[in-house]
Order: C-alpha cells, then sequence, then structure tokens
C-alpha cells in the first residue's frame, strides 16, 4: 500500500514538473522579425540609378501593374521585347510578367533580373515587391514547374505504354505462330498414328 502511494505521488511530481517545464518555455516570447513598414515618403531606390524615372511615385508603379493586368499576354510580350536590360526597364518587365496567363519562361526570366536587382532596392521596397507580388508570383511558377513535370512523367509513361503495348502484341503474334505451329505439328502426328 505504501508503495502504491509512493508511486502515485512521484507520478503525480513528475506530471507537475513537465506541466511546469511546458508553462515555462510556452511564456517565452517568440523571436519576431521586425517587418518594415511602407511610409508616405516611398521610394524604390535611396539613390536611384541613372535614368532611372518615377523613383518615388508608386502611383505610376501601381498604374503600370495594373495597365498590364488588363493587357492580353501578346500585347504585354511586344512591349517586353521592346526594353532594355537597364533598372528600369527590368521592373518594367517585372510588372509586365507578374498577370497570371504569363508563360512560366518568361515569368522566370523577369523574376530572375529582378533578383539580380532586389539588393540595391530600399529595404521597403524590398519587402512590398515580396509581400504583394513575389508570394504569388513564386507561388504561380512553382505550380506551373510542377505542372511541366507532372506533363513530363505522364507523357514518358505514355510513352512507355505505347511500347509495352507494341511488345504485347509482338508477344501475341509469336503466340499465336507457335499455336498454329503447335496444332500442324499435333496434326501430323495424328496423321502419322492413322
Amino acid at each position: 500500500m505504501r508503495i502504491s502511494g509512493l508511486i502515485v505521488a512521484l507520478l503525480v511530481l513528475t506530471g507537475c514538473q513537465s506541466l511546469t517545464r511546458n508553462n515555462d518555455s510556452a511564456g517565452e516570447p517568440e523571436k519576431v522579425t521586425p517587418v518594415v513598414k511602407v511610409d508616405r515618403g516611398f521610394c524604390l531606390f535611396d539613390e536611384p540609378p541613372q535614368n532611372f524615372e518615377n523613383n518615388c511615385d508608386a502611383t505610376f508603379w501601381l498604374n503600370t501593374w495594373i495597365d498590364a493586368a488588363n493587357q492580353p499576354w501578346l500585347a504585354r510580350k511586344q512591349t517586353l521585347s521592346a526594353l532594355s536590360k537597364s533598372t528600369f526597364d527590368t521592373l518594367h518587365a517585372y510588372i509586365l510578367t507578374l498577370p497570371n496567363d504569363t508563360p512560366y519562361q518568361d515569368r522566370l526570366r523577369a523574376q530572375l533580373a529582378l533578383d539580380a536587382i532586389a539588393k540595391e532596392l530600399t529595404p521597403a521596397a524590398q519587402e512590398l515587391i515580396r509581400v504583394v507580388a513575389g508570394a504569388q508570383n513564386n507561388q504561380v511558377m512553382q505550380l506551373e514547374s510542377a505542372m511541366v513535370v507532372l506533363e513530363q512523367e505522364n507523357t514518358s509513361r505514355g510513352e512507355k505504354l505505347k511500347m509495352l503495348e507494341k511488345e504485347v502484341d509482338n508477344l501475341r503474334k509469336k503466340l499465336e505462330e507457335l499455336l498454329q505451329i503447335e496444332a500442324t505439328l499435333m496434326d501430323k502426328n495424328r496423321s502419322t498414328q492413322q
């Protein structure tokens, strides 16, 4: 009786101690990285590159995005082909590729070009692009990439299936030939026995 009472007391104390540990760790604040906020005087660059227009004009870039969203891909593609490798045109090209009907390769090319200049942007501009456009753009590219992989896998399996069907047809023909030979041999064997 004393032993069972002692065991129950130890279990209760162990349980309380583990609850205390859980509460202690739950009370610790999580490390949160500070989020950069956009100010009223929002600019893409602290010191814009040479010939970079509309650095602090967010409405220009938003209107560019709205215009891009309302244009078909072929019209945007023509505009893209006329753009240069300048920082301004790189940002413009990125915005032109944000609508969902943009082909994967063009979207990826614009994303990589933007990534090359992203470190030059202000922290607020980097955060704005990441939150507003980048997350959705990356998700669309991941889905398209997965679709391409699945399509390639389906194509590969389809080709393998066709090869297997041909092999089955060849085996069926060989089996029919063998059965024909066996039937002929059996007929000859019967005729020789009579």
